[in-house]
């Protein structure tokens, strides 16, 4: 199994879709929304609240490998418990 870092969370995928995913994750770009607040609006001369960018991905992607019995263990071991 192969564990992708996507930034904020980690995914495990077996290793055929792994490699499509960053496949996918290589041609992306990224989406973003900014929001301004009324100072800064004003300062800037702007009216919209949001504005919307659309840029090249130049973020790198982490992937390893994970052992069967790591695996194993921890689907055994489900979505820890918050405390």
């Amino acid at each position: 199994m192969i564990v992708i870092d996507l930034g904020y969370r980690k995914v495990v995928l077996n290793r055929e879709k792994a490699m499509q995913l960053m496949e996918c994750l290589e041609g992306a770009e990224i989406y973003e929304e900014r929001y301004w607040s009324d100072d800064k609006r004003k300062e800037l001369g702007m009216t919209e609240t949001y504005t919307y960018h659309v840029y090249p991905n130049d973020a790198n992607f982490s992937m390893q490998i994970v052992s069967d019995s790591k695996y194993q263990m921890a689907k055994l071991a489900g979505k820890p418990t918050k405390e």
